[in-house]
């Protein structure tokens, strides 16, 4: 697949960066090495378009769905790529605009379908409103399906648009007033020296009890 960088122009101090362009069906329909910025809008890209005959299998490269010789009768390709805001702006809106031609009659209609998938979120809208996330890259795809029944169906033109806002500068930091120093803590008062407990007297040994002699009980008359 093929994949192509898009520096943004130094004189546009607003301009956007896509980088990474691939499509998923290469060298037919889509043409991601084709897909460049508007020259007058550089915050535009212009998606590249396959033209000619490929001789190798004899069909149109054209994004187009035919029943006629030399054409597919159903076309289907995704083209991605991201987006980058330049420094100090947010990818505020993108918009898909998409140029197709469609037949339609009494003998045979066609059939078209395109879905986005921008910043992971797929809709089938053409706008996408980025301003609440403050997003500074943002991927994108777009697919496209056509379907013949009878009528031709071909994506003439298809073009992004990209819209940038300035981030929101941020609160200023708040003065913190200086912390108090912390009081000296008073010196801890030495510990007074307790006098010395005085040695505890010998206590006397207890002398030893008398025995009392048994006083003999006197015989009766």
């Amino acid at each position: 697949m093929a994949a192509l960088l898009l520096p943004a122009a130094s004189a546009h101090a607003q301009t956007v960066t896509f980088t990474d362009i691939n499509d998923a069906v290469p060298g037919k329909f889509f043409d991601a090495a084709s897909s460049v910025p508007d020259a007058s809008d550089p915050n535009t890209l212009v998606i590249g378009l396959n033209t000619g005959l490929d001789g190798t299998i004899w069909k149109h490269r054209d994004f187009k769905a035919s029943l006629l010789p030399f054409s597919y009768p159903s076309a289907t390709d995704t083209i991605s790529f991201v987006i980058h805001a330049p420094d100090g702006y947010y990818v505020a809106t993108v918009t898909y605009q998409e140029n197709l031609v469609l037949g339609n009659s009494r003998f045979g209609r066609a059939f078209a379908a395109t879905q986005l998938v921008v910043n992971g979120i797929a809709t089938e809208e053409h706008f996408a409103d980025l301003s609440d996330l403050g997003a500074t890259r943002v991927p994108m795809s777009i697919t496209t399906s056509l379907v013949a029944a009878n009528a031709d169906a071909k994506v003439v033109d298809g073009r992004v648009v990209v819209q940038v806002l300035p981030l929101p500068e941020p609160p200023p930091v708040l003065d913190v007033p200086p912390v108090p120093a912390v009081p000296e803590v008073p010196a801890v008062p030495a510990v007074l020296e307790v006098p010395a407990v005085p040695a505890v007297l010998e206590v006397p040994a207890v002398p030893a009890v008398l025995k009392v002699p048994t006083v003999p009980v006197p015989l009766a008359r």
